[in-house]
Parts: C-alpha cells; structure tokens; sequence
C-alpha cells in the first residue's frame, strides 16, 4: 500500500481514538454528575449527627423527667434546635442519590417529622406551651421507637456510602486505565503517523529531485533537438540553393542548347524546303525529320517551364487573404470560350465561393482543374462542366469540378497526382502530365486534400478541400 493511504488509514485510526478518549472524559464527567449532594463523608457524618443527637435529647428528657425541679426549658430546647438541624439535613432534598429513594430512609424521615410536629409546640424556639412531667413522658414514648431506625439509617448510609465509592472508584480506576492505554495507543500512532508523514516528505522530495532531473534531462535534449533543427534547417537551405542554381541552370543552360537545335532545325528546313517543294522524296523526308526535331524541342522547352513552375511552388511564403473561387472559375470559361469559340459546352458555377488562401496558387490550382475538364470534354458534342461544393458529414466544406469527359479507370487513381504520369495517350489529349501534381502541391500547401473519382467514358470529378488559414482556427 502506498505511503500515502497508509496516513490516511493512521489518520482515520487517530480521530477513532481521539473519540474514544472523549467518549471516556465524557462518562468519567457523567459519573462526577452522578455523585450525592454531599461527599460520602459528609453524609456519614449527618448521619453520625442525627444519631447522637438524637441520642442526647433523649437523654435531656430522661433527665428532665427524673428531676422536674432541675428542669432547665431553655438548653432542653436548644439541643432539641440542634437535633432537628440535623434532621433537616439528613432529608432527601439534601441527600440525594441513592439514598434519596430508599423505603427504609424514606419512613425513618417521615417517623422523625410527625415527632418533630408533635413536640414543636412544646420544645420549639418561643413554643407557647409549658412543659409538663406528662408532657415530658409523652415525648420520650413518641421518640422511643425512632432509635433503631435513626441507628439502621446510620448504618445503612454507612455502607451504602461505602459501596457506591467502591463502585464509582473502580468504574474510575478502569476508565483511567482504559484513558492511559488510549493515550498511550494514541502516542503509538502519532508516532507512526509522523514515520509515515517523514516517508511521504522524502517521497516527494525524492520525485521532486527526479522531477528536476527529468526537467533538465527534457532541457537538455531540446537543446540538443534545437541543434539538430538549426542544423537540418541549414541543409535544407543549402539544399534549396542548390535546387535554385538548378532551376537557374535549367531555365538558362538547357534552353540555350534547345534554341540553338530549334534554329539550325529551322535553317535546315528552309534549306531543304526547295527540294521537298520539287518532288525529291530524301527532302520530303529530311523536312518530316526537322520538324519532328522541332516538335521535341519545344515540347522539351514545355517540359522544362512546367518543372520551373513546380519547383516555384515551394519558395516564398503563402499570403493568405480572400479569394473568390467563382470568379476566378468564371474568368477561366471564359478564356477557354475565347480560345475555342467553336466548342458547344455547358459550364455551371456555383455562386459567391469564398476562401482564405493564396490568391496566386489558389489561381494556379483552378486553372488546372478548369483546363483540364476542358481537355477532357473535347471529344464530346457538347462538354459539361460543373464547378461547386458541398458539406461533408464532419461539417466540412469540400469543392469539386465534375466533367462528362473520357473519365479513366479508378484502379489507376493513385498515378493521378504523380509528376509526369499520364493515364491517356498524348496523341489523344496532348499534355506534360505536370498540371495534377501542381495541384496536389496547392492543395497540401493549404494544409487540404485531393482526390479524384471517375469512370472511364463516364466522366471524372475532382474533389479537395482547404485548411484553415494560419491564426483562424479550424
């Protein structure tokens, strides 16, 4: 178990205990509450009280009865003042406890108060009456009988005194030993709890120092990553400078040597165009073979100006702003009406779509996809050409250009996009095969997708879709 459910179960055992310690104090305090008006030796002593002064009135009496001429009222009726003092202490309001309920003391009082009620009008303070012998005789015959129960009640507190102090004694002896052993337990567990608290401060110091370590392992593999970035990133430019002198080296080297073929060629055939003219066939087939020459150069010269313009695709930063895609399709038709005024084609365009990007390539892109349609829809009688979008499931927008032209196979789809891949022969539909990777490179550029689904003679539709533009979100 981990460090840290191990504090929580000391925890949880240390709030048991500490409720447990409460619970105790608690009775120990009820017990407090339970005790008698007055101590037990207080009681003892009431009791002592009312049996010995009972004990001595009766003997005042005694002797009053014996010697009526020596009758002295006024100390005979303050020892009985006194005697009933003690009898309005030993009451139960006083008393309380136990003692307060039992038969036994409860009759002995009430014997007590109908002797008291019978001699207050003889030996009370300022009583009335005088005292007579038979006065006298008559008041010892009432008190006679209250001596053994004064004296049982005497015994009686005794022990019952006795017992409740042993009882409320061992109660407390076993309560404080259960308190030692609880607070003892109590000091066990802080103990461990504090073991157990050190160890999950180590713990975390010791993942703290890891954590360190981690960061400056992390620290230290980015600089190096950066390194290695900074490096990579000036191959790359390296690289690109030499793709760029390439590029110079393409556009200016190779054309020189293709103008100089295409001149001599055209030399040649003004030469030989004499004899060709004449009947000669070795100059009908020298002029057959410079025009070929001538043909080649200036589809290698074709050739040569798209790679150009693939190449340029990648220098330079996107200028993203917003780019009607329906204009420019509609400037696109109609250049392709100019061009071919004799082709019969229907070109629908949806209105008013709109999209963040580059403006330069995003032309570049539709021109493609628009001349390419056009391409492919010239051996129809009449070509049509559709130019729109929709909303993909996901919520995305996705474009499309759908034409009625030859269409192609769809196992051949993946060669679509590839530079100078061709899935119809030049004789039929003239071409680099440059045109589809230029704007496959457009579109990734735009962080989107192309793909392309067709039949052959069936017709083919183009479908892409654009990313964000940088700081818009998705």
């Amino acid at each position: 178990m981990p460090a840290s459910r191990w504090a929580l179960a000391v925890a949880g055992v240390l709030l048991a205990v500490f409720v447990a310690i409460g619970w105790i104090q608690m009775r120990q305090a009820k017990l407090l509450d339970s005790a008698v008006y007055y101590t037990e030796d207080n009681i003892t002593w009431v009791f002592s009280q009312l049996e010995m002064e009972y004990v001595a009135l009766r003997d005042s009496l005694r002797q009053a009865q014996r010697y009526p001429a020596s009758l002295d009222l006024e100390a005979l009726r303050e020892r009985y003042e006194i005697f009933v003092s003690r009898v309005a202490l030993a009451s139960p309001e006083k008393i309380g406890g136990p003692l307060a309920t039992n038969a036994e003391h409860m009759s002995a009082v009430g014997k007590i108060g109908q002797f008291i009620s019978h001699a207050d009008p003889f030996l009370a303070e300022n009583a009335p009456s005088a005292v007579t012998p038979q006065d006298i005789a008559r008041l010892l015959a009432e008190m006679q009988p209250l001596a053994d129960p004064i004296h049982d009640m005497s015994l009686w507190s005794a022990k019952t005194m006795g017992e409740t102090l042993g009882d409320r004694n061992d109660a407390a002896r076993r309560q404080g030993y259960i308190s030692i052993a609880l607070n003892i337990f109590q000091g066990l567990l802080t103990l461990v709890f504090a073991a157990l608290l050190i160890c999950q401060v180590r713990t975390v110091e010791r993942r703290r120092r890891e954590l360190e370590q981690a960061r400056d392992e992390i620290l230290r593999l980015n600089g190096e990553l950066e390194e290695r970035v900074r490096q990579r990133t000036a191959q790359l430019q390296a690289t690109n400078r030499e793709l760029q002198a390439f590029a110079y080296s393409v556009s200016h080297d190779l054309r020189a040597p293709l103008k100089t073929i295409n001149g001599f060629s055209h030399l040649l055939e003004r030469a030989v165009g004499d004899k060709a003219g004449s009947g000669d066939k070795a100059g009908e087939k020298i002029t057959h073979y410079l025009s070929r020459i001538r043909a080649g150069t200036r589809q290698m010269g074709e050739l040569i100006d798209g790679l150009l313009s693939l190449a340029q695709l990648s220098r330079g930063t996107l200028q993203f702003s917003e780019v009607d895609l329906s204009a420019i399709a509609r400037r696109i038709e109609h250049e392709c009406r100019e061009r071919d005024p004799q082709r019969q084609a229907e070109v629908t365009i949806q209105n008013d779509m709109r999209v963040k990007g580059d403006a330069r390539l995003l032309g570049a892109m539709m021109q493609n996809l628009l001349l390419n349609a056009w391409k492919f829809t010239s051996k129809r009688a009449v070509a049509c050409i559709e130019v729109g979008s929709l909303e993909a499931d996901s919520g995305e927008t996705v474009y499309f250009v759908r034409d009625n032209g030859v269409g192609f196979d769809m196992a051949h789809a993946a060669r679509l996009f590839g530079t100078f891949e061709r899935l119809h022969s030049p004789a039929d539909f003239p071409g680099h095969g440059i045109g589809l990777a230029t704007v496959k490179k457009i579109i990734e550029q735009h962080a989107g997708r192309i793909w392309a689904q067709g039949q052959e003679n069936e017709g083919a539709t183009f479908y892409f879709t654009l990313g964000p533009a940088p700081g818009h979100g998705a």
